[in-house]
């Protein structure tokens, strides 16, 4: 088994050169302060690898082997009781990092809600690249602030707001970060069903299905 392939559980590798002049994460992953020539220090250590809709990259306990950064499409991180139970704790979209962690195993599990891609930086060469490059260890400490702020968002949305509440402000989310991918975008398109916002948001399928139908009989929303 090769390095790229330690820890992870689903995916394939892509094979071929980064593409990372025309990637639609350039602009915002943790890659965009490497400007001009430093980006060629990417091409001995990061593969990029497809995921299926559906399966998981790596399951919660896996070893930790490596970070990950969203290229194309969109996944989820989530956490499963004994029981089958699931919280689902946050979608994840081009740009956005995942596998950050100061233990030897995973945290949570990640899976593609849709087909996604995904490039894959082994922690070792990468915590190498953070020392080397300042700008991408400064990225990772404001990734970090933005995660540790959206966790406390969603403690509150879980503790105190209504089943209304919780709708409303996951959609008026939802779309404050597609227009921050596509600016001149009017109509949101989720990638996750209402079973996944369910799971995200601590309600049941029925409540989130009556609370999408009430928006949409008061006018608040189109579908």
């Amino acid at each position: 088994m090769s390095d790229a392939d330690i820890s992870v559980t689903g995916g394939r590798i892509i094979p071929g050169d980064l593409p990372c002049l025309v990637c639609q994460a350039r602009s915002s992953a943790v890659c965009s302060v490497l400007k001009g020539e430093r980006i060629a220090c990417l091409k001995d250590i990061v593969v990029r690898r497809q995921i299926d809709a559906g399966r998981r990259l790596f399951d919660e306990g896996d070893p930790a082997a490596h970070y990950f950064i969203v290229t194309d499409g969109a996944m989820m991180v989530f956490k499963e009781a004994h029981d089958g139970r699931r919280q689902i704790t946050g979608f994840l979209y081009p740009g956005d990092m995942l596998g950050l962690n100061h233990h030897q195993r995973y945290a949570y599990s990640a899976e593609a809600l849709g087909e996604a891609i995904v490039c894959q930086y082994p922690i070792a060469a990468m915590n190498g690249l953070f020392r080397e490059f300042p700008d991408m260890e400064h990225w990772l400490l404001r990734h970090c602030s933005d995660e540790l702020a959206s966790a406390h968002d969603q403690m509150f949305l879980l503790g105190r707001k209504t089943a209304m509440e919780k709708i409303a402000t996951f959609l008026w989310f939802q779309m404050h970060r597609m227009r921050r991918r596509s600016p001149d975008a009017t109509r949101l398109e989720l990638s996750m069903s209402r079973r996944e916002i369910a799971d995200y948001l601590g309600l049941t399928v029925e409540t989130v299905s009556r609370t999408i139908t009430r928006l949409r009989r008061d006018g608040t929303i189109r579908t």
